[in-house]
């Protein structure tokens, strides 16, 4: 089957994937607000496209539950809540704590070493308040989580992270808040080190739990007023 084309009999599969990236980017980094609609027109004229790689673009964040259409009302970002943070991590527990289950047999002194530099690095910036942290955060866990083997988990696992990533940018732009225990991510990498498989799993478990309790506490302190963009449903 060809690539599909616009209107202007152009390919648009790189279109697609671009605006499907800018798009993503937005509202993961909380620029486009919980909520925002996302109009057709509008946004086929900022990024310069027909509306065949917007509505293809949409499609794809809708199937990330990042973005939602209602109805005779269109496309939006989709609303943020509590109770959605507390499933997506209760999901990220169960599912990232059996990648590292597969993983821990799996990585080598040399990959070990570069995981607890990255550890350092990252911890160094919570301190300082540099949002490189999150970026190497997620070079530290996606290393451990690929060394599984399983394309799915990690699949599985990068749709995940960028749900919860938006929480904690959001959460972040609400009411900044420390990394406090930040070693716990040294207690997941000396398990590996062992060979202690539960103890790693269980750390991580506390990593995560910690994560989504702090973001959690963010949103309840400063989302008051804020009903047009947070439900409780």
């Amino acid at each position: 089957m060809p690539p599909p084309q616009d209107q202007s009999g152009e390919r648009a599969v790189s279109r697609v994937d671009r605006v499907y990236e800018e798009l993503q980017a937005a509202i993961i980094s909380g620029e486009l607000a919980p909520g925002t609609p996302l109009r057709h027109q509008e946004l086929s004229d900022a990024y310069g496209v027909s509306l065949i790689p917007i509505r293809e673009a949409i499609r794809k964040l809708e199937m990330e539950r990042l973005v939602e259409s209602i109805p005779n009302r269109g496309a939006r970002v989709a609303p943020i809540s509590i109770e959605d943070l507390q499933d997506a991590y209760a999901t990220r527990m169960a599912i990232e704590g059996e990648a590292l289950r597969k993983a821990v047999d799996n990585i080598g002194p040399a990959q070990l070493a570069q995981m607890r530099s990255w550890r350092d690095e990252m911890v160094a910036n919570v301190r300082r308040r540099d949002t490189a942290f999150y970026e190497l955060h997620r070079r530290l866990h996606f290393a451990m989580y690929e060394s599984s083997g399983s394309d799915w988990l990690v699949h599985t696992i990068e749709i995940l992270w960028r749900h919860t990533e938006r929480y904690r940018h959001l959460a972040a732009r609400m009411k900044p808040f420390v990394e406090v225990g930040d070693d716990l991510h040294g207690h997941v990498l000396d398990a590996v080190e062992r060979g202690d498989t539960e103890a790693a799993v269980a750390a991580l478990h506390r990593d995560l739990l910690r994560t989504a309790d702090l973001v959690a506490d963010a949103y309840s302190d400063g989302v008051a007023g804020e009903s047009d963009q947070v439900r409780s449903d």
